[in-house]
C-alpha cells in the first residue's frame, strides 16, 4: 500500500484539533519534466539515500567482476556499469521517488538570500549556523510525495562541449547515466507542505515562509541541475510571482524540425526527446566559443562556470552560474512527419533568465548569432534535408529552428512576432551586433582579464571572432523543403532540391566525411564538422531562389591562405576559398580568403 502522503494528511489533523492554529500551510505542485533530487551513478554500489522512498530493499547484480569495481573519493567500493547495461538491466529503480523537505527548505533559503533586506527574518524563521552554533528555526518542511507511486528512472548527463567545441574526439559522447524523479513525458502531481513549530512560530511566521516557498518553486524549481531545466514545478494556485532584483527573463517561441532528439535510450528511435539539456548544452557551448575569441581557454572556462556553472574535476563539486534555463512544451511536441523519409516536429518556449546586463548585453547576442548559423539538438549544423545510404534508402538528415520573440511595433506599440536571427540581407548588423557583445564582455571582465580576438587564432576549436570564422551567405535551396503547414515534405523529386549551394559544396567529395572540414558521424572514432550550414527562408533576389543558406566556417587555427603543397592539412583554407567563390554569395562576418590565393 502507498502512503506516500499519509503523513502530512495526520499531521494537518493534530495540528487542527491539539493546537487550535493555523500554523500547517500546503499546496499541490505539479513538476514539469524531471526532478533531480537524488543521484544514483551506481545504484547497486551505493547507499540508497535522498530521492528513494526509506523503506524496502532489493538485491541486484551480487557477482561482478573485480575489474568492474574502484574506489570513490569516500573510500567506498563501487561498480562500475554502462548505460546500455542500465537501460538492459535496471531501466526504473524498485522504490518511489519523493522530494526531501532539507531539499525544500535549501531552495527556499537560497531564493531569500538574494534579497539581503531579507536575511534577517530568514534567520530568524528558518534557523542558521554560526560557526559551531547552531540555532534553530521556527518552521519545519516536510517531505513531498507524489500522488501516486512513481518510480525513479533512468536518465543521462551528456557533455559535449570538449568533443563539439574542442573536436576532442576522446571526449566524443560517452552519456553518464544517473536515476530522477519523472520519466521526462508526464508530469507529476506533488504536495508539498510546512508546519509552524507549537509555542514557537506564529501564524504570520508560516504564512510568510509559505510565500517563500510558492516564489521561490516557481522561479527556481526544485532539487539539483534546476539551471538546466530540471525539477521546474508549477504550483496550481498560480501565485503573482516576485522576481529576484536586479533579474529579468526573456522568452522566445520556437519550432524546432529536426531529424530526432533523443534521451537515455537512443536505440529507440521511437524514443524522441527533445530535453531542456539540448538546448543548455547548446548555450555553453557557443557562449565558449565566443569567450575563446577573446580570451585564453583557462580564463574562458572560468567566465563560462561564472556564467552557467560547472562541475570541478578534482572535487567533483558543483558551483551555480547565474544564468537559468526553462523549457515548455506546447501541444505540438515531438510529432512525426505525415510523410517519408521521417522529420520531427516541436513547439515550445525557450525562457532564459539572468542578471538583467548580463542577459541583454552578453548571453542574448550570442543567442542571436547561434540561432543565425545552426540549430539545436542532433544534427544542428545542417539544414534539415534528404540524404541518401549506399543501399538507396532515404533519410532526414539536420534541422530547422526558427526562434522568434516578441517586439513591440514602432507605431502602435502592439507586440508582434519576429524572428530572431540576423537578417542575411543586413551584412553590417552581424558586424554591429558583435562589436556590441565586445564591449560587454570587455565591461564584465574589467581589468581581471585582458581581451583580446587574436589570442586565439591558431588554436585548433571553434573560435568565434572577427579573425577566426567566416559566415557567408549563399543561394539556394529554390524553395523550403518542407509544409510548414502540415508538417510534411514539399514535391520533392530528388535530394539536391532539398539542399543549397553551401550543401553542395560540403557534400562534394573533397570534403564529405573529410575530418578537416566535414566531419564523419559514422560509426566508430566520429569527429565533428568545422562547418555549420542553416536554411533561412528569405529570398536571394539576385540569384532568384526563395531561401538562402548561411554557412559558418571555423577556421580551427589553419591560415586563410591556401598552401598548395599542402591539400589535405589546409582543406579549411579550400573550402573558404570555394565558398568565397560561389556566385551570388555574401561575406557576413569574419576573415575572407587571402588575396594572394
Amino acid at each position: 500500500m502507498y502512503t506516500g502522503n499519509k503523513l502530512i494528511e495526520l499531521l494537518e489533523k493534530q495540528q487542527e484539533t491539539r493546537y487550535k492554529t493555523n500554523l500547517f500551510r500546503k499546496g499541490t505542485f505539479r513538476i514539469q519534466w524531471r526532478a533531480k533530487v537524488g543521484s544514483y551513478p551506481h545504484p547497486d554500489g551505493e547507499t540508497m539515500i535522498s530521492a528513494g522512498e526509506p523503506c524496502g530493499n532489493w538485491e541486484t547484480y551480487k557477482q561482478q567482476p573485480r575489474n568492474d569495481k574502484f574506489i570513490n573519493k569516500k573510500g567506498k567500493e563501487e561498480t562500475i556499469k554502462k548505460l546500455e547495461q542500465y537501460l538492459n538491466e535496471l531501466p526504473k529503480l524498485p522504490i518511489n521517488g519523493y522530494i526531501p523537505g532539507s531539499s525544500i527548505r535549501g531552495l527556499v533559503r537560497a531564493w531569500v538570500k538574494k534579497d539581503p533586506d531579507k536575511r534577517s527574518r530568514m534567520n530568524e524563521l528558518l534557523g542558521y549556523q554560526d560557526d559551531e552554533k547552531i540555532t534553530p528555526g521556527k518552521i519545519e518542511f516536510l517531505d513531498a510525495y507524489p500522488d501516486k507511486p512513481t518510480r525513479l528512472t533512468i536518465d543521462i548527463i551528456n557533455p559535449q562541449q570538449e568533443f563539439q567545441v574542442l573536436h576532442n574526439q576522446e571526449k566524443q559522447s560517452n552519456p553518464c547515466p544517473l536515476y530522477t524523479l519523472g520519466d521526462g513525458d508526464n508530469k507529476i502531481k506533488v504536495t508539498i507542505a510546512i508546519r509552524g513549530i507549537p509555542n514557537k512560530a506564529t501564524e504570520e511566521d508560516v504564512k510568510q515562509v509559505w510565500e517563500w516557498v510558492e516564489q521561490a518553486l516557481h522561479f527556481y524549481g526544485v532539487g539539483s541541475r534546476t539551471a538546466s531545466g530540471y525539477g521546474m514545478i508549477k504550483s496550481e494556485n498560480k501565485p503573482k510571482p516576485i522576481r529576484p532584483k536586479n533579474e529579468i527573463s526573456k522568452t522566445f517561441n520556437f519550432t524546432l524540425y529536426s531529424q530526432g532528439c533523443y534521451g537515455a535510450n537512443q536505440k529507440n528511435r521511437d524514443d524522441v526527446q527533445l530535453r531542456p539539456s539540448h538546448w543548455r548544452g547548446w548555450l555553453r557551448s557557443w557562449v565558449l566559443r565566443f569567450l575563446l575569441g577573446v580570451m585564453s581557454r583557462k580564463n574562458a572556462e572560468k567566465i563560462l562556470g561564472d556564467l552557467l556553472g560547472n562541475i570541478d574535476e578534482n572535487s567533483g563539486k558543483s558551483y551555480k552560474g547565474c544564468v537559468r534555463l526553462e523549457l515548455v512544451k506546447n501541444q505540438l511536441w515531438g510529432e512525426v512527419s505525415e510523410d517519408e523519409p521521417d522529420f520531427y516536429t516541436w513547439k515550445g518556449q525557450l525562457k532564459i533568465t539572468a542578471p538583467k546586463d548580463i542577459l541583454s548585453k552578453i548571453i542574448l547576442p550570442i543567442i542571436r548569432f547561434a540561432c543565425s548559423v545552426g540549430g539545436v539538438g542532433r544534427g544542428w549544423r545542417r539544414p534539415l534535408h534528404i540524404f541518401s545510404f549506399n543501399n538507396g534508402n532515404k533519410a532526414a538528415r539536420g534541422c530547422y529552428l526558427k526562434l522568434s520573440h516578441k517586439v513591440p511595433d514602432k507605431n502602435t506599440g502592439e507586440k508582434k512576432i519576429r524572428l530572431y536571427q540576423l537578417s542575411p540581407n543586413k551584412p553590417e548588423l552581424w558586424s554591429k551586433t558583435y562589436d556590441q557583445w565586445l564591449k560587454a564582455i570587455k565591461s564584465y571582465c574589467g581589468d581581471k582579464i585582458t581581451i583580446d580576438t587574436t589570442i586565439n587564432q591558431n588554436l585548433e576549436a571553434e573560435v568565434f571572432s572577427p579573425n577566426t570564422c567566416a559566415i557567408y551567405a549563399v543561394p539556394g535551396p529554390d524553395q523550403n523543403p518542407i509544409d510548414e503547414s502540415y508538417q510534411t515534405w514539399q514535391n520533392i523529386r530528388d535530394n539536391e532540391e532539398t539542399r543549397g549551394e553551401g550543401m553542395t559544396l560540403i557534400y562534394q567529395s573533397k570534403y564529405k566525411k573529410k575530418t578537416e572540414v566535414g566531419g564523419d558521424a559514422g560509426n566508430g572514432n566520429a569527429s565533428c564538422s568545422w562547418v555549420s550550414i542553416r536554411r533561412v527562408n528569405i529570398p536571394n533576389k539576385i540569384a532568384q531562389t526563395q531561401c538562402q543558406e548561411i554557412v559558418c566556417l571555423f577556421m580551427g587555427g589553419q591560415l586563410t591562405k591556401i598552401d598548395h603543397t599542402d591539400n589535405q592539412n589546409n582543406l579549411r583554407s579550400h573550402f573558404l576559398k570555394d565558398l568565397s567563390n560561389i556566385p551570388d554569395s555574401t561575406l557576413l562576418f569574419g576573415v575572407s580568403p587571402d588575396n594572394n590565393n
